[in-house]
């Protein structure tokens, strides 16, 4: 890893617009400041409550595990709510001409509201807080994870070239040169537009693999002719993938009724070890690395032909081992990764651990009993590097409820950020979430910083005021002298 991580603020926060529109700039900058927070993340849009079952749910359900969660902070009166975006700035549409992906138009909203970046910039700048923009890396608009306008034509296919309507995510294949070019464009403008943000961070430069139908994307046509530029046959590719997927899922579903342990050895023997290393997903994996990179090295060149101060750019993604199954080229020897992005943000968003491998367990035995199920979840979890050691009850490992602690290893957290940094080119940051009660945040917070790395959390909804306590105490007490003992 570079050793050039002093100027990156050692606290962040991401703060989302709405918090900026409900409680106002400086009541929010305030809270931050307490905490010692030198960074924030947003994005460029407004939003409003609508209708239910309008826009989108806010907080997001996480594919409905995480319908359970509340926000923290009320946002309107309410902790649960449905709401509607527009963008924060008219976009000028000569930009886009000839693209296949348009920005959001603008609607009273935008009019209304959409000031509230300009006076954030402004109030920032007087703090020495550093604003950066958070964009979807591959879902056109590009403003929320919720909303995506991928056309049929970009929607991520498994390999028997079927879409997958039930995934977490939303992102679009990151073959498609349409996207690619959708999201360069927005980069520039939003440069052009906010010249006073220090950089962008792109969420999800990657297939998000929350489940195992998502972790063998990509058979998209585009993404099939990234298969072919490299001499391998789409075609062949799929067949052993599917194979491969045929042989983990009888042997996890003949060990599932017997334990957790048996379910660990059936699936190593069914070669599972081809997420991780040379075998039958190579050629497929290595295929959405170069979809990945051509992504960023079209949005480094862009943001590097914006004139004045030069923008950093940062990645930000799911933690090893999953870098190599969503494509994320994270490994020090990535030719020209070093020169693309400026800083690796690496998600510890523990809620989703025990979601993900329940889904994957879901995939791989369908509709088996409960029994068999949370023993096929608890062998994932630890093959996957979710806990530490085989977990006891299968069945504990569920997404936590606001009062539940998330049910993931400590050791199991710190390894995540040892194994990034250890293989990345470029600084890694730790993103550590917010979401659960107050000594579970703050342990979590605490790996985080044991790491020797900036620390992001995610997000200022979910920092209800015992936790801007808790993160404010924190930071005083660090800040105190050492007594010495009198003589």
């Amino acid at each position: 890893m570079r050793a050039d991580t002093q100027h990156l603020p050692a606290l962040g926060v991401t703060v989302m617009p709405e918090w900026f529109q409900h409680e106002g700039v400086e009541p929010v900058l305030d809270r931050l400041q307490a905490m010692g927070v030198g960074a924030i993340a947003t994005s460029p849009y407004v939003m409003a409550p609508c209708g239910e079952g309008e826009g989108a749910r806010e907080p997001p359900a996480d594919g409905e595990a995480g319908k359970v969660r509340p926000l923290d902070r009320p946002l309107w009166g309410r902790r649960e709510l449905w709401v509607r975006t527009a963008p924060s700035l008219v976009h000028e549409t000569r930009r886009y001409a000839g693209l296949r992906y348009q920005p959001s138009p603008p609607d009273p909203l935008t009019m209304s509201e959409g000031g509230w970046l300009d006076r954030l910039l402004d109030a920032a700048q007087a703090r020495g807080i550093a604003v950066l923009l958070q964009v979807m890396a591959a879902s056109p608009p590009g403003y929320r994870v919720q909303f995506s306008n991928a056309v049929a034509d970009d929607v991520c296919l498994g390999p028997e070239g079927r879409p997958h309507p039930a995934r977490v995510d939303r992102n679009a294949s990151l073959a498609s040169e349409h996207v690619v070019a959708y999201v360069a464009t927005l980069l520039v403008e939003l440069a052009e537009r906010y010249p006073r943000v220090a950089g962008f961070r792109l969420d999800w430069p990657e297939y998000p693999p929350y489940d195992l139908r998502s972790a063998l994307f990509d058979f998209n046509t585009a993404a099939c002719r990234e298969l072919e530029r490299a001499d391998v046959d789409p075609e062949a590719t799929a067949h052993a993938v599917t194979a491969w997927r045929g042989d983990v899922s009888a042997a996890a579903a003949a060990a599932a009724p017997t334990s957790a342990q048996a379910v660990r050895a059936a699936l190593v023997n069914a070669d599972w070890n081809a997420l991780f290393e040379a075998g039958p997903l190579q050629d497929l994996f290595a295929s959405k690395r170069r979809s990945v990179l051509r992504l960023l090295r079209a949005c480094r060149h862009a943001l590097d032909g914006v004139s004045g101060s030069r923008r950093r750019l940062e990645a930000q993604i799911f933690p090893p081992p999953f870098s190599r199954i969503s494509g994320f080229p994270l490994e020090a020897g990535t030719a020209g990764l070093v020169d693309l992005v400026d800083a690796i943000g690496v998600k510890l968003y523990t809620m989703h651990w025990p979601m993900i491998a329940r889904y994957w367990a879901r995939d791989l035995v369908g509709a088996a009993e409960d029994r068999a199920v949370d023993n096929v979840t608890a062998a994932l979890a630890d093959l996957f590097g979710f806990s530490d050691g085989l977990v006891a009850d299968g069945a504990s490992l569920r997404y936590p409820e606001p009062h539940q602690r998330h049910p993931v290893g400590t050791t199991a957290q710190a390894a995540k950020l040892r194994a990034a940094a250890a293989a990345a080119p470029v600084p890694v940051i730790a993103f550590a979430h917010t979401y659960g009660p107050v000594e579970d945040v703050m342990q979590r917070y605490t790996i985080a910083g044991s790491s020797g790395l900036p620390v992001w959390l995610n997000r200022y909804g979910y920092i209800g005021e015992a936790k801007l306590r808790a993160f404010t105490e924190h930071r005083a007490s660090r800040a105190k002298p050492s007594v010495r003992a009198a003589d």
